[in-house]
């Protein structure tokens, strides 16, 4: 297990900005445009953006530096976390 998550911080540089959801939060309830990544960033110091719909796989892995955008079926923006 620990050599997992060894690995899996190695994944992420040592410089990488980290995550904070909680002013992200502005965001629920907007609609998904272009200009949303550039606010999700700035807003919560992540310096990656992963947009997930509904039903779409994606992979587990935690990254402190990563912003998550959940948007429902009309790109509306549903919840914020970080990993």
């Amino acid at each position: 297990m620990l050599m997992v998550l060894a690995m899996l911080a190695a994944q992420v540089p040592a410089d990488a900005a980290e995550c904070t959801a909680g002013p992200a939060e502005a965001l629920v309830g907007e609609h998904y445009r272009r200009h949303v990544p550039t606010r999700a960033k700035k807003l919560s110091g992540a310096s990656r953006v992963r947009v997930i719909y509904p039903g779409q796989m994606m992979t587990e892995e935690f990254r402190s530096d990563r912003i998550n955008l959940l948007v429902d079926h009309r790109r509306q923006i549903t919840d914020v976390r970080c990993g």
